[in-house]
């Protein structure tokens, strides 16, 4: 999984590159931001700041939640993060890596929160997600996220 990771960074830099954004540097300055940019959004997600939430996101995010459609924009990203945090809590990230080049960068992990299944009951959830990201205007800002369970669906009645 690491080396598809990082096939898809060097693809997304070489584009990046072909359209003039190939000089700056990727280094541990770049790292760390990025590692307390994962703290800040488990710090807005499990207090339910929706607007600092959705301010870690680029304008142009899209957000890709597993059984449900791809969110694009963050207005569409704001209900998004309302309904969930309606339902969740405790959300746990463990950065595994980080990585860029020039003005994108990924960072991928595990992650577990707790989550109110259909009957309200609460469970436990745990999975891997991804993150990538692009520096605009001096700031590393989450361009496309995804994550995915490690659990079975429950079975619907």
């Amino acid at each position: 999984m690491k080396s598809a990771l990082r096939i898809v960074v060097a693809a997304l830099a070489v584009a990046a590159a072909a359209c003039g954004g190939g000089s700056q540097t990727f280094g541990p300055k770049d790292q760390a931001s990025i590692r307390s940019k994962g703290d800040a959004l488990v710090e807005a997600f499990n207090a339910k700041q929706i607007p600092q939430l959705v301010d870690l996101y680029a304008e142009n995010i899209v957000f890709m939640p597993p059984n449900r459609p791809i969110v694009r924009g963050k207005d569409p990203l704001k209900g998004f993060f309302q309904e969930l945090t309606a339902n969740t809590s405790g959300l746990k990230l463990t950065v595994d890596e980080v990585s860029g080049s020039g003005p994108l960068a990924y960072a991928a992990g595990a992650y577990e929160m707790e989550v109110a299944n259909a009957k309200g009951a609460p469970t436990r959830d745990r999975g891997k997600y991804l993150f990538v990201l692009r520096q605009l205007g001096g700031t590393w800002r989450y361009e496309y996220s995804i994550w995915n369970s490690d659990l079975p669906t429950e079975p619907s009645e």
